[in-house]
């Protein structure tokens, strides 16, 4: 058996022993709605698990259900193609075919049921007649595997071929940023909201956001659910349940994504390279209506050839599609196309620039671009480290033990992608993702958006707090990274080492106002010899907190100069003293505190040796023992 989860899914016509088989294998009944037990046949998505790291989906058979269909096998790593013995071959046989190799399934088993009802010359019959509908296809060398669900003949061979596809399973590609189309949402009693998908890619833990597309709803992950047992992180390959914080069951459900907040958008247009059946019956003509198939969702989209004005049958072609409401992707993910009426597959593909802009005829270089897109660049392998979760600053040494390559073409694909800004250096030997950076800017954008509204009195949050709130931040590179790009753009601003936004300013209220200009009024008068805040309280007649509020703002504003505890200055006045002060020197070789007290008049020591200090950490002065001479800033 594999190590990691597989994901196995039914497919066949109506009434061929899909559901019947999931149960003899597992035992549960995946037909779980009042309605499929009345009518007798699956209308929606079932899940059954086989063993302990293997889920199967059970797929309806009907044609007026494919929508739910393909929402099953758009996840699958294994597909069990279910076909009836006395049957044979069917119309939604054909389809549910087309459907995986559309939708790229690369690996399944052939499951002939019902063997019970056929004669042992009537069952070899059909078996060649399988293989020959099977030629050319994914499942051409695939077990055949004939069972009876009701006898439960040939169920242990099937377990057993089972297994060893599962066993030679490649890993799943994992591309780095967490998502999990959805399928199913349901309430539980005493936990909410449930969800559950196959992760497609990346990890989450308990606790961790996600965003919910194409809504661009933020949500957190209360509880996970991997195979039915609870675990702390579900990741590639897995099926998962989520239960989901602050959402209603009707909030949320199939043809919805689960990701990371901040990575990708919802749009209206992808570019598409799309591949035509050959049994359509016509050819498919410009902004022709068609039904999108795309992870869980069915979205209804204008099909724009982007080479000509048709496409024909069995014809390959670059399309754009236009959605009539928001969908999300990324690129290179599968997608089937049906026609609108009669709904009827027509074809599928994939997608290649999923936040496409207009199509415009005679923009040039259209068609190079997508075919450019198409391939899996070597680069790839190198940005899924960059999107691990809980990753930001990464070094070139980590990236080399993780991808195996060495650590000069790493170089290049590093340059190439600085070139196209999707990597940034922090530092001398270390890189991060630009997706990250943005990641980093939303959250530290968030904290400093509130920090504004409740300190509007201060000039922003110091660097040593931000990398408090947002901890990647706490890395001096990352920081000073941040800091400069967005100072750039404009959207952030530096001062004194507070970080702020650009369009904050300290905001005094008509009260703080007057207060203010009364303060500086006192200060004024009062020289080299200020009120505390007590006294300058009762001075002005007002509460002592409203004091400390404002001489706080206008320490920030420059207008006045803290040099101890109680202790503040008028910035006028300290210039006044610092002119005298170097003027002095120039004439002295140094001075003493009582020379200062003179300098200065009507003052004290009190304020005299703090006003001094002030001047030596400024490089003003120098102390000498207990006099003063000039210092290196007034060289």
């Amino acid at each position: 058996m594999p190590s990691r989860h597989v994901i196995l899914g039914t497919a066949g016509h109506i009434d061929h022993g899909k559901t019947s088989l999931v149960k003899a294998l597992t035992g549960v009944d995946t037909d779980r709605l009042p309605e499929e037990k009345e009518r007798g046949m699956t209308i929606d998505l079932g899940f059954a698990h086989l063993g302990d790291s293997a889920t199967i989906i059970d797929v309806p058979g009907h044609e007026k259900f494919i929508k739910n269909m393909v929402a099953g096998v758009s996840t699958i790593d294994v597909v069990l193609f279910v076909i009836a013995a006395d049957d044979g071959v069917m119309p939604q046989t054909h389809e549910h075919l087309e459907i995986c190799q559309l939708l790229q399934v690369q690996r399944g088993l052939v499951v002939l049921t019902k063997i019970d009802l056929v004669e042992r010359d009537w069952l070899e019959l059909v078996q060649d007649d399988i293989k020959k509908f099977l030629r050319g296809t994914f499942l051409e060398n695939a077990p055949l595997v004939p069972v009876s669900n009701a006898t439960r003949a040939g169920l242990d061979t099937l377990r057993a071929a089972i297994n060893r596809v599962m066993a030679e399973l490649p890993p799943r590609a994992d591309r780095g940023v967490f998502w999990m189309p959805v399928d199913r949402a349901f309430t539980m009693k005493g936990f909410g909201t449930v969800v559950t998908g196959s992760v497609l890619s990346g990890q989450i833990a308990a606790g961790a956001e996600l965003e919910i597309l194409p809504d661009h709803k933020i949500t957190r992950v209360r509880s996970l659910q991997r195979h039915g047992a609870n675990v702390t992180h579900v990741q590639t390959g897995d099926r998962a349940a989520i239960n989901l914080q602050g959402f209603a069951t009707e909030e949320v459900g199939r043809g919805q994504v689960l990701t990371l907040p901040n990575y990708f958008h919802a749009t209206n247009r992808m570019n598409c390279r799309v591949q035509f059946l050959k049994s359509v019956a016509a050819p498919i003509k410009a902004r022709t209506r068609v039904r999108v198939h795309l992870g869980t969702a069915e979205i209804m989209a204008r099909l724009i050839p982007l080479d000509g004005k048709e496409i024909l049958p069995g014809q390959t072609a670059y399309v754009q599609l236009k959605f009539e409401k928001p969908v999300a992707a990324r690129r290179l993910e599968p997608l089937v196309m049906r026609r609108y009426s009669p709904p009827k597959t027509i074809g599928g593909g994939i997608v290649l620039d999923a936040e496409a802009r207009p199509w415009r005829r005679r923009e040039a270089g259209w068609l190079d671009q997508l075919r450019a897109l198409e391939r899996e660049e070597p680069a790839e392998l190198l940005v899924a480290q960059f999107l691990l979760p809980n990753r930001h600053h990464v070094t070139i040494e980590q990236l080399a033990t993780e991808t195996g390559q060495n650590k000069e073409e790493l170089l290049k694909l590093l340059a190439s992608l600085q070139e196209k800004n999707v990597v940034l250096p922090v530092g001398k030997r270390g890189y991060l993702h630009h997706r990250r950076l943005e990641s980093l800017w939303h959250q530290l954008e968030t904290a400093l958006r509130d920090y504004h509204k409740k300190f509007p009195l201060q000039l922003g949050l110091r660097k040593a707090e931000a990398g408090a709130l947002v901890p990647p931040l706490a890395d001096a590179g990352v920081m000073n990274l941040l800091v400069q790009h967005y100072k750039t753009a404009g959207t952030l601003k530096e001062t004194d080492s507070y970080l702020a936004l650009n369009d904050h300013e300290i905001r005094l209220s008509e009260f703080q106002q007057k207060l203010r200009s009364r303060i500086l009024e006192v200060m004024q008068l009062a020289e080299f010899a200020p009120p505390s805040p007590a006294e300058m309280a009762q001075q002005l007649g007002v509460e002592e907190k409203f004091i400390h509020e404002v001489l706080g703002a206008m320490v920030l504003l420059h207008e006045i100069i803290r040099l101890e505890a109680g202790i503040f200055v008028s910035a006028e006045k300290i210039l006044t003293a610092k002119k005298r002060l170097i003027d002095y020197l120039r004439e002295h070789h140094d001075i003493a505190v009582s020379q200062f007290k003179d300098l200065i008049g009507n003052t004290s020591r009190k304020f005299a040796v703090p006003l001094l200090q002030y001047f030596d950490a400024a490089g003003i002065t120098e102390r000498q023992g207990e006099k003063r001479i000039r210092g290196a800033a007034t060289e």
